[in-house]
């Protein structure tokens, strides 16, 4: 007999989120801490790389479309390479705003990725980040009002609150739209002015944070406020963006909730080129599970990788010395949740969601929550079906 395991694969140590820059392989000793914001070099850095162009530059990672696999466009990320202080983007434009060169130092990103455009592929856009309360500074405003074609350009937005002045601030959004940019928010679902900010923005891109993301594929109460914001940005006629997609369950997830676009390492890594394809698994991943996502009423489409990634009920599939699937070995998820194992129940992925939980409903009471084993047209084991997520497919198809 053979064991076909769900056990989520783990993530590469050292990987860290898809919203902070790293290098192409993580670094085999962790660098020295960087100094306060608040330390005289600082100041000395940042002066340096706003006299030398050379030591600031912009990396890009992939935005893909969670149908297709398709690369629809590309985030700009800082480096700050050849410096003298090691340190997260982040870090440096906090250094930044309290030495008072935010401004100078932004208004330097913007027209960097105002040149990156040229070379983007064709259907593609560029993402970049700037403080709200920057875009009503003359010095940032004006890099971008001075352009008059602003298309294929998205600007993030990254603060958690607004400008303090949001009359002026709606009037430069404004006036940077009707050029042809477009706006994103970022880091939605995380944060008590999220809701406000897309009343008042009315962004065209919304990104989930990674807070959200890291391990949607185990947590249905993510699954539901993603798809929550998800259904919300629609009717507002934007796109929602994934980020922060680190392993393959979690792109599963975020596929079959038919999310637009999605960002992160387990797409691909941040890089000095513009990556004009996917790797082809990866690709292949999407499609397959875009595929599934089509078929709302049948099975399919709520059928977890036994192979990879999170899956809560902790599941293993018993094969039979004949290769059919015999029974399941499911729980243990928690002290009060015992490892069992229960007879399995095959089900077909074309079958429908109501006709699969009145079959699940007639086993024995100590089986009915167990995983079901959904296989193919030949008895190869597909996936495995959860008692909850049949639940809220069921809940949702009503």
């Amino acid at each position: 007999m053979s064991l076909l395991s769900s056990t989520p694969a783990a993530t590469p140590a050292g990987v860290p989120s898809a919203g902070v820059p790293a290098g192409d392989a993580p670094a085999a000793q962790a660098p020295a801490a960087p100094p306060p914001v608040t330390d005289e070099r600082w100041r000395a850095a940042l002066h340096a790389v706003l006299r030398r162009p050379e030591l600031l530059a912009l990396h890009a990672q992939p935005i893909a479309e969670l149908t297709t696999g398709a690369v629809a466009g590309y985030e700009a990320l800082s480096r700050f390479d050849g410096s003298r202080i090691t340190a997260a983007p982040d870090r440096w434009f906090a250094a930044a705003e309290h030495w008072g060169v935010n401004a100078e130092l932004q208004s330097r990103v913007l027209g960097l990725g105002l040149l990156m455009r040229s070379a983007l592929p064709a259907d593609t856009f560029l993402t970049v980040n700037v403080d709200p309360h920057l875009l009503t500074d003359e010095r940032v405003s004006g890099v971008l009002l001075e352009q008059a074609d602003l298309s294929r350009l998205v600007l993030e937005l990254t603060e958690h609150t607004l400008a303090q002045d949001p009359v002026q601030l709606t009037a430069v959004l404004d006036a940077l739209r009707s050029r042809g940019a477009m706006i994103a928010m970022d880091d939605a679902g995380t944060g008590y002015a999220g809701l406000s900010q897309l009343l008042a923005l009315r962004p065209d891109i919304v990104k989930l944070d990674r807070e959200l993301i890291s391990g949607i594929d185990a947590d249905p109460v993510r699954r539901a406020l993603a798809e929550v914001l998800g259904d919300l940005v629609g009717r507002m006629d934007g796109w929602v963006l994934a980020e922060g997609i680190e392993t393959t369950g979690e792109l599963d997830a975020v596929v079959s909730l038919g999310l637009a676009l999605g960002q992160g390492w387990a797409l691909a890594r941040p890089s000095s080129q513009l990556l004009t394809d996917l790797d082809d698994a990866v690709v292949g991943r999407i499609r397959a599970g875009a595929g599934r996502h089509r078929f709302t009423e049948a099975v399919i489409s709520i059928v977890r990788d036994t192979r990879t990634g999170s899956d809560p009920a902790a599941c293993e599939v018993l094969l039979g010395d004949d290769g059919r699937v015999r029974a399941v070995r499911w729980g243990g998820t928690s002290p009060q949740d015992p490892v069992r194992w229960s007879p399995a129940l095959v089900v077909a992925p074309s079958a429908s969601l109501p006709e699969v939980a009145r079959r699940a409903a007639t086993r024995h009471a100590s089986d009915v929550t167990a995983p079901l084993v959904c296989t193919d047209g030949q008895g190869a084991v597909v996936g495995i079906v959860t008692h909850a997520d049949l639940l809220l497919a069921l809940a949702r198809s009503s």
